[in-house]
């Protein structure tokens, strides 16, 4: 799986998702806000303000109660 995780420093809704790719064996990579992008990416890309916002294999799940449900219901293995 290709997987990137749009973060801001700071955010626990971040470290929740990073924890549960984690958790799930997923390899991924961050881009921390005003690090390696700025709002106006995420809103171009996400169409969202918030973060975090995860992609994967070029497809928008979203943030962190998005994640949760994708890896309950996909076999991601």
């Amino acid at each position: 799986l290709d997987v990137t995780g749009m973060t801001r420093k700071g955010c626990p809704f971040c470290v929740r998702a990073k924890g549960m790719l984690r958790d799930a064996g997923i390899e991924f990579e961050e881009l921390m806000l005003n690090r390696d992008y700025t709002d106006r990416s995420l809103r171009a890309l996400a169409s969202a303000s918030t973060v975090p916002q995860v992609f994967i294999n070029g497809e928008l799940i979203g943030g962190s109660e998005a994640l949760e449900e994708w890896l309950g219901t996909t076999s991601h293995a």
